[in-house]
């Protein structure tokens, strides 16, 4: 099994609302069709959730009460760009079907039985960053919190990472020059120091779920989303250009 997780930087323009990047969803869509093996997708909800998120304060946990709007808004785009990649996956002959996150996270620990139905009745589940609650309480779930509970579950092959960047870097590939690519690298060498980029704490937080799926899968791997012969090198098999995480 695949667990393939979907950048929200890659499949949205994170800094205009509710923006799509319709050419790389297309891209994707077309490189994901090849795989054959079990797989279970999840993306990220860019900026069809990180910036109302930041706007409303929703990305600190707290009460729910007063803050109903808010939610009910963010957690009704986010679905909105889950149905728009479903229809998507479909069009390229993947059968894809929804899982709402915030009917598999009603308790302490999510129940994976729709997901596991799904896959097994030969289904491509796709779940997504979302806003859940419990006891009254909010808090955003992130795409990266369910890949690293999907591993604990599934213990897969693989974690893929489809990102705006070819993968894990020395320095922020975006602000250095001189950054360069690590191609291969052990977990527990990896150090990052960064602030909170988004609703769900970017870089650095998306590294420390890393560090502990490495427990639960062979290899974690980080390829940018948005070059088209990088995905289709990726998916065939043949040597590709990015990150492996051991």
């Amino acid at each position: 099994m695949k667990i393939i997780k979907l950048g929200g930087s890659v499949i949205t323009r994170k800094e205009k609302y509710r923006k799509l990047n319709r050419d790389a969803i297309v891209n994707l869509c077309s490189a994901i069709s090849s795989i054959k093996e079990p797989t279970i997708l999840i993306h990220g909800a860019g900026s069809f959730g990180h910036l109302l998120a930041l706007k409303y304060g929703l990305d600190t946990p707290g009460p729910i009460e007063g803050k109903e709007k808010e939610v009910s808004r963010v957690m009704a785009d986010v679905l909105s760009l889950d149905s728009i990649l479903v229809d998507e996956l479909n069009r390229h002959g993947i059968k894809a079907v929804a899982v709402p996150p915030h009917v598999v996270y009603t308790s302490s620990k999510p129940d994976f039985k729709s997901v596991e139905k799904i896959v097994e009745s030969g289904f491509v589940p796709v779940l997504y960053g979302d806003i859940i609650f419990t006891d009254g309480r909010y808090r955003i779930l992130s795409g990266d919190d369910i890949a690293l509970d999907l591993s604990i579950k599934y213990r897969p092959d693989s974690v893929i990472f489809l990102t705006d960047v070819d993968g894990l870097f020395t320095l922020d590939p975006k602000k250095f020059p001189d950054a360069k690519l690590i191609r291969k690298i052990k977990a527990e060498e990896i150090v990052v120091n960064g602030p909170k980029g988004d609703a769900t704490g970017s870089m650095a937080g998306k590294m420390e779920k890393i560090k502990k799926m490495v427990l639960y899968t062979k290899k974690v791997l980080i390829v940018n989303g948005l070059n088209q012969r990088t995905l289709e090198n990726w998916t065939r098999g043949r040597r590709f250009v990015g990150t492996v995480i051991t």
